[in-house]
């Protein structure tokens, strides 16, 4: 699994590559235009990102190689405007060693990590357009078929696609097919807001 350690500050990568450097391949860049050149000649499992080198397009087109943004100053309405651009993760630029582990593995696993208290400000801050959505469609679970359904509830607890074929019994790529028919259909654009969509449908 490749990481690349995005951040103008060198101490900042440094600080970074010593608590990942087990069980990764780390590459460093300290420039956007060096992470644009990477992405395009690398598979990258993840771009661990310093706030300070954030571009919306950027994240927005990179999406396949997952952004994860870390900031000197956390926000929760930044994160949620991030994540809503494709970040996957966000967190403090000097978020402990263990937690720093622990969110990259989420996030490389194919799940969305943030902290408790912004994850259950997400979901309370989304309920209310939610249930103004279900008013005004007739039963939205039905837009998707069976199997649709299995896959968006086996997104919405966290399982990463891998977990979700084995699972089901089919193959990665017929969970990729799935999931991107399920974001069409309920006009969701990440696991993170398919997982709000779902959430009070099963209530």
């Amino acid at each position: 699994m490749t990481i690349v350690v995005s951040s103008a500050n060198a101490s900042t990568r440094e600080r970074w590559k010593q608590i990942l450097q087990d069980g990764h391949q780390l590459l460093e860049v300290a420039s956007v235009a060096e992470l644009k050149n990477i992405v395009k000649h690398q598979e990258i499992a993840l771009i661990l990102l310093h706030r300070s080198m954030v571009d919306m397009n950027l994240i927005s087109n990179i999406t396949e190689s997952r952004c994860f943004v870390l900031s000197d100053i956390p926000d929760d309405n930044e994160a949620i405007m991030l994540l809503r651009h494709g970040a996957v993760g966000y967190a403090n630029t000097y978020i402990s060693a263990v937690r720093l582990r622990e969110a990259v593995n989420i996030a490389i696993s194919g799940r969305v990590w943030v902290g408790q208290k912004l994850m259950q400000k997400i979901i309370r801050g989304t309920t209310h357009a939610i249930d103004q959505q279900r008013a005004e469609t007739t039963s939205p679970e039905h837009k998707l078929s069976d199997r649709e359904w299995e896959v968006a509830l086996l997104v919405s607890k966290g399982n990463s696609n891998l977990e979700i074929a084995a699972e089901l019994n089919i193959s990665e790529r017929t969970v990729k097919a799935h999931i991107s028919s399920i974001f069409k259909k309920t006009k969701t654009e990440s696991r993170l807001q398919l997982a709000l969509y779902v959430k009070p449908l099963t209530a």
